[in-house]
């Protein structure tokens, strides 16, 4: 008689433990949640030579519509080429990216992949936060490069394996943009094969 409330306190603690280190969990689970500073994969992005024939695969044959097409100027270049950048939705609202480049992707120069033709897009919350993170890398003497082009501002940089990640914050637009963005985004592809036709035949080079 006297041993039973021994017994009984043994039985019980292996639960109790469970249940203590269940709510540890619990609270571990919701530290990173919150403590956790990059939000969520923002896209993934590839090279591509041909952003028709990239899209004709993934829109017409996969499915996977085309929701933007976002040209912008090479800022490290000044011969006047650009970069395409086509994006297209999956089911769950994450995106895969392509960009073209009027110079430097021409078929026959196309070559193996290499760190330049990936890169993972990571959002994180604002512009404070990319510069802060570039705060860390330099730091840390990790190098980077900053990048703004009105739509977003991104933090560009190579992790040790030389895949090359982004920080990216998307700046806040009206709310008519994204609709716009989606009904235009064939036009604007349109808009930029026709541009860079020209381009090539401007620098004595056809695609």
């Amino acid at each position: 008689m006297t041993q039973r409330p021994a017994l009984r306190e043994t039985s019980e603690r292996p639960q109790n433990e469970r249940f203590a280190a269940r709510a540890v969990d619990a609270i571990c689970v919701g530290m990173m949640a919150v403590d956790n500073l990059v939000k969520k994969i923002h896209h993934q992005s590839y090279a591509c030579w041909d952003s028709e024939e990239t899209r004709h695969f993934y829109e017409d044959i996969l499915g996977m519509p085309l929701i933007a097409t976002v040209v912008l100027e090479d800022t490290l270049s000044n011969d006047g080429s650009k970069y395409c950048h086509t994006f297209f939705e999956l089911a769950d609202g994450n995106v895969l990216a392509f960009f073209e480049h009027t110079s430097i992707f021409n078929p026959r120069d196309f070559a193996a992949r290499s760190g330049s033709h990936c890169h993972v897009a990571l959002g994180v919350g604002g512009e404070a936060m990319v510069r802060q993170f570039r705060c860390r890398l330099d730091a840390a003497g990790v190098a980077n490069r900053l990048l703004e082009n009105g739509v977003s501002v991104s933090l560009r940089f190579n992790d040790p394996n030389g895949l090359m990640l982004e920080f990216m914050a998307t700046v806040p637009l009206s709310l008519e943009y994204k609709p716009i963005s989606r009904a235009s985004a064939h036009s604007d592809l349109q808009r930029w094969l026709h541009d860079r036709q020209n381009w090539w035949r401007n620098q004595g080079r056809e695609k």
